[in-house]
C-alpha cells in the first residue's frame, strides 16, 4: 500500500459521524458497565463468603453445621438466579394513578403484583423515540440510572420493553419536585435555598463521577423523597464526557423540530405537567450548549446558578414565552443578565449566582464540586451529613401511595397492551441491552446469615454441647 493510499484510509476512519460515535460510546458503556459490576460482583461475593467461614469458625460450629449453613446459602443463590433470568413484564405490575405525561409517554405509580412494592413506572413510545432521533438518549438515561446506586439519583429497579412500549420502573419520590415547592411558595429564603442548592452540587457531583453530564437540570428534574431530600432523575439529555460529537441544539431551526417542551406560562410560572419530558426547556440550558465549539460538565454549574437564581428572585432569568427567544437571551447573556437589587440577596449570593451563570472559562466548578463547596455561601454546611439532617419541608403522606404532590391526569391509552403477540419475535435492533434488572445479589443473604449467626450462636452452642454429651453417653 503506497503512502497516498495509507493517509487516504487514515482520513476515512477519523471521519465519523456523530450518530455512530453515539453508538460506539453506548456499545462501550454497556461492555464497561457489565464487565466492571460482575468484577464488583464477585470481589464482593469472595469477601463475604470468607466472613461468613471466618464466622463459623470464631462461633465453633461443627462441620455438619458449617456444611448445613453453607447448602441453604447455596440453595438461597440458586433461587436467586433463577429469579434474576425471569424476564420482567409489564403484566408484573399493576397500575394504580397516572402522575406524569412528556412528549415521549407517561408516568404511572404502579404495585409490582408478587411484591406488593410500589414504583414510579416511566412508559415510552419506541416509534415515537426513533422517528424523534432520541434513541441514544433513552438509552443514556438506562446506563446513567443503572451505574448510578447512589443517594442522590433515583433508584432504577427495573427496565424492560415490549413490541412498542420501553419501560423504566423506578423509586417513588411523593414528595413532587422543586418546582412543587417553587409554585407553593414563589421565593423562598435564602437558608431553604442553600439548603436545595447544597443538595443539588452534591447530586451533579455524584453523575459527574460516572463521567456523565446531565445537561437538563431543571426544577422539574430534581424530585423529593418523603423526607424532603432531593434526588435528580430524567437524564433523557445526558451525555458521556468522554467523547464530543455535534450536539441537538446546535441550532433554533433544530431546536424547533425537537419540539422543546412548549411553555405553559402564568406570569413566570410553568405547569408540571411537563415535569417527565425527555425533551429539556431552553431556560436553563448554558450557551455554549448552543455553539458548536463543544462543551464539558461545566454546563451543569450554570444550570444550577440559573435554578438558584429562580429559588431566590422567583423567575428564571431568561424567561419568555417564545423559546426562540429564550436562547437568544441566553447566547446574548452579557447583555440580558443582570440580578436584581430588589431582591435583596446577600452577597454572597450575587456572588455566586455570578460565578455560575457566566463565561465556561471562569465558572465556578471548572476545577470540580469541591471549588463549588468551598464558596463562602456555603459556609456553615456538612457536606457529609447533609442528606441525614432535617429538609426545610417534609411532605405530609397519607401512605406510600399518596400523590398529591403531582399533577392530575386523565387516562388515554390502557396501561397494558391492547393485543398479545406471540411470545418470541424478533427482537427491536434498536433498543438490544436496554433490559435491566436491579442486582439482589447474594449480599443480603449472605448479611442475613452473619446476623443469624450471631444470634443463634448461644442456642447453637447449646446444641453443640448436647450433642457432644450424647456422644459420650453412647461410649
Amino acid at each position: 500500500m503506497d503512502k497516498n493510499s495509507s493517509q487516504t484510509h487514515s482520513s476515512e476512519r477519523i471521519n465519523i459521524s456523530a450518530a455512530s460515535l453515539e453508538r460506539a460510546q453506548y456499545a462501550k458503556a454497556i461492555i464497561e458497565m457489565k464487565y466492571s459490576k460482575k468484577k464488583k460482583e464477585e470481589e464482593e461475593k469472595f469477601e463475604e463468603w470468607c466472613e461468613v467461614k471466618k464466622r463459623m469458625e470464631e462461633l465453633g460450629l461443627s462441620e455438619y453445621e458449617k456444611r448445613s449453613i453453607t447448602e441453604d446459602l447455596q440453595h438461597e443463590e440458586a433461587s436467586r438466579l433463577r429469579d434474576k433470568r425471569k424476564a420482567i413484564t409489564v403484566y408484573d405490575f399493576e397500575p394504580l394513578t397516572i402522575i406524569g405525561r412528556g412528549a415521549f409517554g407517561e408516568v404511572r405509580l404502579v404495585r409490582q403484583k408478587h411484591t406488593n412494592a410500589i414504583y414510579a413506572m416511566k412508559k415510552v413510545s419506541k416509534s415515537e423515540m426513533v422517528r424523534k432521533n432520541q434513541v441514544q438518549h433513552i438509552k443514556s438515561e438506562r446506563n446513567v440510572l443503572a451505574l448510578a446506586e447512589n443517594p442522590w439519583v433515583v433508584d432504577l429497579a427495573y427496565t424492560f420493553q415490549d413490541e412498542k412500549h420501553l419501560y423504566f420502573a423506578m423509586e417513588y419520590l411523593p414528595g413532587g419536585d422543586l418546582m412543587t415547592i417553587l409554585i407553593k411558595r414563589d421565593i423562598l429564603p435564602e437558608s431553604e435555598a442553600r439548603f436545595y442548592l447544597a443538595e443539588c452540587v452534591l447530586a451533579v457531583e455524584s453523575v459527574h463521577n460516572l463521567n456523565y453530564i446531565h445537561r437538563d437540570l431543571k426544577p422539574d428534574n430534581i424530585l423529593i423523597d418523603r423526607y424532603g431530600h432531593i434526588k435528580l432523575a430524567d437524564f433523557g439529555l445526558c451525555k458521556c464526557c468522554e467523547i464530543n460529537y455535534d450536539n441537538p441544539f446546535s441550532n433554533l431551526t433544530k431546536l424547533e423540530e425537537d419540539k422543546i417542551d412548549k411553555i405553559q406560562s402564568e406570569g413566570f410560572r410553568r405547569s408540571r405537567k411537563l415535569a417527565f419530558s425527555t425533551v429539556g426547556t431552553p431556560d436553563y440550558i448554558a450557551p455554549e450548549i448552543f455553539g458548536k465549539s463543544g462543551y464539558d460538565e461545566k454546563v451543569d454549574w450554570w444550570s444550577l446558578g440559573v435554578i438558584f437564581f429562580e429559588m431566590v428572585v422567583g423567575y428564571p432569568p431568561f424567561y419568555s414565552e417564545d423559546p426562540k427567544l429564550t436562547c437568544q437571551k441566553i447566547l446574548n447573556w452579557k447583555k440580558t443578565f443582570k440580578v436584581p437589587r430588589d431582591a435583596s440577596l446577600s452577597k454572597d449570593a450575587i456572588d455566586l449566582i455570578y460565578k455560575f451563570v457566566c463565561d465556561k472559562d471562569n465558572r465556578l466548578g471548572t476545577n470540580g464540586a469541591e471549588e463549588v463547596k468551598r464558596h463562602p455561601y456555603f459556609n456553615g454546611i456538612n457536606w457529609k451529613t447533609l442528606r441525614s439532617g432535617k429538609a426545610p419541608w417534609v411532605p405530609s403522606l397519607q401512605d406510600e401511595m399518596d400523590t398529591s404532590n403531582f399533577d392530575k391526569f386523565d387516562e388515554i391509552d390502557p396501561f397494558y397492551p391492547s393485543n398479545i403477540k406471540k411470545k418470541f419475535q424478533r427482537k427491536d435492533s434498536n433498543f438490544i441491552g436496554f433490559t435491566y434488572k436491579r442486582n439482589e445479589s447474594q449480599r443480603n443473604s449472605l448479611v442475613t446469615a452473619l446476623q443469624n449467626l450471631e444470634e443463634a450462636m448461644p442456642s447453637r452452642s447449646s446444641l453443640r454441647i448436647a450433642r457432644e454429651s450424647s456422644e459420650l453417653d453412647n461410649y
